[in-house]
């Protein structure tokens, strides 16, 4: 990604407490290539409640890029993933047991209908979920193969994940006082229930730069500031769009 360049934030970014204790937030998770960070951004109560989700995204949905990138790193740093993970793989019967020459570099991430605090149709959860298919090319396999998409498990905690890392870019690149925030950051804490409010796919569908391995855009979207993030851009993964805040 490009880089972001930010001071620390004196509070936690979730619940504006000061005078606590706070570690590093990562703006995208290591394990699907992050490496920047917000620095004292984050208090242990709110880490946990927003680690949970994001967890259990990059445990299931994210599970095939993140093996990718890791072992992207073995070939480059000699480390990375001693056992791969069982997927499905399509035209076989049963997941397959892949070796870092066979395992698929082509999986499939979800998207979704716009963010509702922009379309104004009101929902909870997604009327229609699509897949696109992403491609990482990481070194040449001895196979062809392409990864079967999960069934969305949770589709809510996904949107959480994605709207929680779109919220530290933003807040790294614009500060707390960005736009309106308390709403985002009921929904970080577990107080609303209503993620497809702020999280959806841009109407019509965008495609983003190749550049960067992810890529994300800051801007004002009407009274709303939003960010548009594509994971996998260079993958070829349609972005997302994020509402943050009334500004």
């Amino acid at each position: 990604m490009r880089l972001v360049r930010h001071a620390p934030l004196a509070r936690c970014m979730y619940c504006l407490a000061d005078g606590v204790p706070r570690t590093e937030e990562h703006l995208i998770p290591r394990a699907l290539g992050g490496r920047l960070t917000l620095r004292d951004a984050v208090c242990e109560p709110c880490r946990r409640v927003t680690g949970r989700w994001e967890q259990a995204t990059l445990d299931r949905e994210f599970v095939v890029p993140k093996t990718l990138l890791a072992l992207k790193r073995r070939r480059a740093r000699a480390k990375g993933p001693s056992h791969l993970p069982l997927v499905g793989i399509d035209g076989e019967d049963s997941p397959f047991e892949s070796t870092a020459a066979t395992f698929p570099r082509t999986f499939s991430l979800p998207v979704f209908e716009p963010a509702t605090l922009l379309s104004g149709v009101a929902r909870t959860t997604p009327h229609r979920i699509e897949f696109v298919d992403c491609h990482l090319n990481v070194g040449t396999p001895s196979r062809q193969a392409r990864a079967i998409a999960p069934p969305l498990a949770d589709p809510q905690a996904y949107a959480r994940a994605i709207a929680k890392w779109a919220y530290a870019l933003a807040v790294a690149e614009r500060g707390l006082a960005c736009c309106d925030t308390q709403p985002m950051r009921d929904l970080m804490r577990g107080r609303r229930g209503d993620p497809f409010a702020f999280v959806g796919t841009p109407a019509p569908r965008a495609s983003a730069s190749r550049e960067w391995l992810h890529h994300y855009c800051v801007q004002e979207n009407g009274p709303w500031l939003t960010v548009t993030l594509a994971l996998f851009a260079s993958a070829g993964m349609t972005p997302y769009e994020v509402v943050i805040g009334r500004t």
